[in-house]
């Protein structure tokens, strides 16, 4: 077994609970509030049992700006005025449900390993190769001492660019959801395409071309250099405890909205489309 990176799984206490963290992927990948939530929960075991993984913090926002983005959508359908037929802004909110659902059926799985030290036992048939040689190069680094900051930047790179080939070919591409693709590329060609807005920080980030993957790549990077300092993670980390994720807006400063659970409930979401919570199709072009 490789050597444990993270001092939490060193005790039988640590091994038992990021094991039992594992073991609920499933039931922590039920809706986009518990996806946002339990990155900010790794992250915080991470921050306790140094070193701590930015990356999971970074997707705790990311999947914060989706989730209200989600009930933006149900908004617009309530108010009916928006100019968008409403079948294709069910496909929009699918759209953003199925990648937010891959990414973390895929993170929790490769990150836990690495927080347990089993990296090694990353099945190639759950975890692309890439991602595989990504943590052997990672914990390969820290053994050897190098620089941290350096370190980390190069992990983050490695899986920000792992989670944007996952979705690349299943939803960013995929057929089921070329209506919602189309709508992407009309907001952003009249001006339109919404930020991923950070807190603490004057950072508003656009992908500025979803449809292009090195895009969507530097678009993670720069959310990581908004958060690279020390201090500003450490302010958007408090403002994330402090401002529960429900999917409404008033912590971003935005109009009052409904609760993302009850514009879309669980069941409602799998009622729109059976396949939404499948697990990944294969894909040749990620293995």
């Amino acid at each position: 077994m490789a050597e444990s990176v993270c001092s939490e799984a060193s005790g039988r206490a640590g091994v038992a609970r990021l094991t039992a963290l594992l073991a609920e992927l499933d039931e922590r990948n039920l809706d986009n509030v518990t996806r946002t939530e339990s990155y900010l929960e790794l992250y915080a075991l991470t921050r306790a049992h140094p070193p701590d993984l930015p990356w999971l913090l970074m997707a705790h926002l990311v999947s914060r700006n989706a989730g209200c983005l989600m009930t933006e959508i149900a908004a617009a359908l309530d108010r009916g005025d928006c100019g968008v037929a409403p079948p294709a802004l069910r496909e929009l909110f699918l759209f953003l449900e199925r990648a937010n659902h891959l990414i973390f059926f895929d993170a929790w799985y490769h990150v836990l390993h690495h927080l347990l030290g089993r990296s090694a036992d990353l099945a190639p048939d759950r975890c692309s190769r890439f991602m595989r040689e990504a943590w052997v190069r990672h914990e390969g680094a820290r053994r050897a001492g190098l620089p941290h900051p350096a370190v980390e930047r190069a992990l983050v790179s490695d899986l920000v660019t792992n989670e944007q080939n996952l979705i690349e070919r299943r939803v960013a591409h995929h057929p089921r959801f070329a209506v919602a693709q189309a709508l992407v590329a009309l907001a952003e060609a009249f001006g339109q395409e919404p930020p991923v807005v950070l807190p603490c920080t004057q950072a508003s980030i656009q992908v500025g071309g979803f449809a292009r993957l090195e895009r969507r790549i530097r678009a993670g990077m720069r959310i990581f250099d908004a958060m690279a300092d020390r201090a500003t993670r450490d302010a958007m980390y408090a403002w994330a405890r402090r401002h529960p994720h429900d999917g409404a807006r008033p912590p971003w400063g935005g109009p009052e909205r409904p609760k993302l659970r009850d514009a879309w409930p669980a069941h409602a979401v799998r009622a729109l489309w059976d396949g939404i919570h499948a697990p990944p199709e294969p894909d040749p072009g990620w293995p």
